[in-house]
């Protein structure tokens, strides 16, 4: 199930609010909004790990069991060459690191027009999950501006289908060699 609200999306809301200024005379004008940079996350396929292995985390995600990936690398690589095999992903690059966590009012810089940077960050309020994630996305969603920037009235909440998205299962093989399962 999908809890965070802003999954896909670079927001920003500096502490004293957004504003903008009149060219002809300097003056500033607060807006009641937030800054939101939307990837086109439809098509962008994201694969959520963790770099921590705990009974809390688990409880957290109402899991019975985690599994450690003892060579990432190899992982990945497999990761890889699967995309490469399918026909119907013309793009095959695959994005991988650990999440960046940020705070709302931290200046977006260029990250609102890079939806791989987009699809590889969250809010700092989930730093507590110690994120990594694999994407790969279709239909040039890795595109430079492929986003939909936008000013959202403050206090406008989204309503969050886990349905409505669709998924891609890619083939690895067996995997008992470069991983363990823990129970909790």
């Amino acid at each position: 199930m999908r809890r965070d609200e802003y999954e896909g999306t670079k927001i920003h809301l500096p502490i004293d609010g957004l504003k903008i200024t009149k060219v002809d005379t300097g003056e500033e004008i607060p807006l009641a909004h937030t800054f939101e940079s939307i990837a086109k996350e439809d098509d962008i396929f994201v694969y959520c790990l963790s770099t921590t292995c705990s009974g809390i985390l688990a409880e957290k995600f109402e899991a019975k069991s985690c599994i450690e990936i003892l060579k990432p690398m190899l992982f990945i690589g497999l990761i890889q060459n699967a995309l490469n095999r399918r026909p119907s992903i013309k793009n095959k690059h695959l994005e991988y690191s650990l999440v960046k966590y940020y705070k709302p009012y931290e200046p977006p810089i260029i990250d609102w027009a890079l939806p791989e940077k987009i699809a590889l960050s969250k809010l700092s309020s989930f730093s507590w999950q110690n994120e990594y994630r694999l994407a790969f996305a279709v239909n040039g969603a890795f595109d430079v501006y492929n986003v939909e920037a936008k000013l959202v009235p403050l206090g406008v909440q989204r309503n969050i289908q886990a349905s409505s998205y669709s998924e891609r299962r890619i083939k690895l093989g067996n995997l008992s060699k470069i991983c363990k399962i823990h129970h909790f």
